[in-house]
C-alpha cells in the first residue's frame, strides 16, 4: 500500500514537471520562433561563393584588417575576376572603381593593391610560369608588377584618356607575350613581358575580351562590341569574323560574352542579343542553345563553361542565374542573394562545385 502511494506521487511530480516544460515551449511568447525557408536578399555587391552549383550561398567579402571588426568590399562593384593559373588559392577581384584586390585564401579574407593608380580596373593578367608577375588594365593604361601586387610601374599608356584599354590576355605558352585591346578597336601585342608594344590589327569598335586557345596558343579568339567574334588560327596572319555563319541568328552581332572550353577543342559558346550560340568546329558553323527565355528576351552579362566538363553552363541574366549539366537539354533557374547581378561567374579549376560570382549593378552594355 506504502509503494503504491509513491508510485502515485512520483506520478504526479512527473506530470507536473512536463507540464512546466510545456509552459515554458509554448506558452512563452517570443521564446521559440519558426523561421519560414526562403531567400533573403540584400543589396550587396563584392564576391559570393556556392560549392553546390548555386544552390545555398556564402559571402566572401570580407577584407583583412586589424581590429575586432573586419572590413568589407561589399559595398564594391565587382567587374571581373581571375584565378591565378599556378596557385587555385590565389584570386584578384578588379571593381569598377575601387581598384583592385587579391585573396590567397580563396576569397576568405582580401587585401587591396594600395599602390595600382585608382580607377576602373578593366582587365588583369597574370603570368603562368611566375604568379608574382601580373598586368592590369586601368583607363588608358597598363600597370606591371613583379612582386605580386605590391608595386606597379607603367608599361603602356594610351594618347587620350578617352581611349581606354579594355582587354587584356597573357600567352600561357610563352607568358613575355601580353596582348591588349583597346576602347577604339587597336589590338596590340608586346613580345618582351611590356617594355615594347605593336599594333597587330584595327577592329571596328571596342575590344571586349581576348581568349587565348587552351590547346594551342597561337590560336586567339577575340570579341568586339557590336560586330561580334573574330579568331586568329595558328596557320594563319589574317583575321577570320566569325560572325559571317551567324547569319540566320537575328541580333548575333550584339556582343555580350563568349567562352572557348578548356576540354573540348574548338568549342564555343556565345552570348549575344539572339541568346546563345555553339560552335564545335572553331566558329565555322553555329548551332542555337535552347534557352528559358525566347531569343533576345534578356541581356547576358557573364557565361562560364566548367573548365573540366563541357556540359556545365553557367550564365547570369538582369534576374537570374541560369545553369544546365547536360549541354542545354535542360535548364535549372536560381536566384542570386543579392539584388545586384552577376557581373562575373568564375568556377575554380579543380574543384568545379565551388564557383565564385562578383556582384555588380546593372550596366548599360
Amino acid at each position: 500500500m506504502i509503494l503504491w502511494v509513491r508510485e502515485i506521487k512520483n506520478m504526479r511530480r512527473k506530470f507536473f514537471l512536463l507540464l512546466v516544460v510545456g509552459v515554458l515551449i509554448f506558452g512563452t511568447t517570443g521564446c521559440i520562433k519558426l523561421k519560414k525557408s526562403g531567400t533573403t536578399k540584400s543589396n550587396l555587391g563584392g564576391v559570393f561563393m556556392t560549392d553546390d552549383r548555386f544552390e545555398t550561398w556564402k559571402n566572401r567579402s570580407n577584407l583583412m584588417t586589424p581590429g575586432e571588426t573586419p572590413g568589407t568590399i561589399s559595398d564594391t562593384d565587382i567587374y571581373l575576376m581571375r584565378f591565378d593559373p599556378s596557385d587555385q588559392e590565389a584570386m584578384y577581384a578588379a571593381t569598377r572603381g575601387d581598384g583592385l584586390f587579391y585573396s590567397y585564401n580563396r576569397g576568405l579574407g582580401w587585401m587591396k593593391s594600395s599602390k595600382l593608380p585608382a580607377g576602373l580596373v578593366y582587365d588583369i593578367v597574370i603570368n603562368t610560369k611566375d604568379k608574382c608577375t601580373l598586368y592590369a588594365a586601368v583607363s588608358n593604361n597598363i600597370f606591371k608588377s613583379e612582386d605580386c601586387a605590391r608595386n606597379w610601374k607603367q608599361m603602356y599608356f594610351t594618347d587620350s584618356s578617352e581611349k581606354i584599354v579594355s582587354a587584356l590576355q597573357i600567352d600561357w605558352y610563352n607568358p613575355t607575350i601580353i596582348y591588349a585591346g583597346l576602347s577604339d578597336g587597336s589590338f596590340l601585342q608586346t613580345s618582351d613581358g611590356g617594355q615594347s608594344w605593336k599594333m597587330l590589327e584595327k577592329f571596328p569598335s571596342r575590344v571586349k575580351k581576348i581568349v587565348v586557345d587552351s590547346f594551342d596558343s597561337r590560336r586567339l579568339y577575340v570579341g568586339v562590341s557590336g560586330t561580334g567574334l573574330y579568331k586568329k588560327d595558328i596557320d594563319s596572319d589574317d583575321w577570320t569574323g566569325l560572325n559571317k555563319a551567324m547569319k540566320d541568328f537575328s541580333g548575333a552581332k550584339k556582343y555580350y560574352d563568349f567562352e572557348v572550353s578548356e576540354s573540348k577543342e574548338n568549342l564555343i559558346l556565345y552570348a549575344n542579343k539572339y541568346g546563345v550560340l555553339r560552335s564545335l568546329d572553331g566558329g565555322l558553323t553555329w548551332a542555337e542553345v535552347k534557352l528559358v527565355t525566347p531569343p533576345g528576351a534578356e541581356v547576358i552579362y557573364s557565361l562560364e563553361i566548367d573548365p573540366t566538363n563541357e556540359n556545365y553552363i553557367y550564365y547570369s541574366t538582369n534576374s537570374a542565374i541560369y545553369k544546365t549539366l547536360d549541354g542545354g537539354e535542360n535548364w535549372v533557374i536560381k536566384q542570386m542573394p543579392t539584388t545586384r547581378v552577376a557581373g562575373e561567374i568564375m568556377v575554380h579549376p579543380k574543384e568545379t562545385a565551388n564557383i565564385f560570382v562578383g556582384a555588380k549593378f546593372v550596366e548599360q552594355k
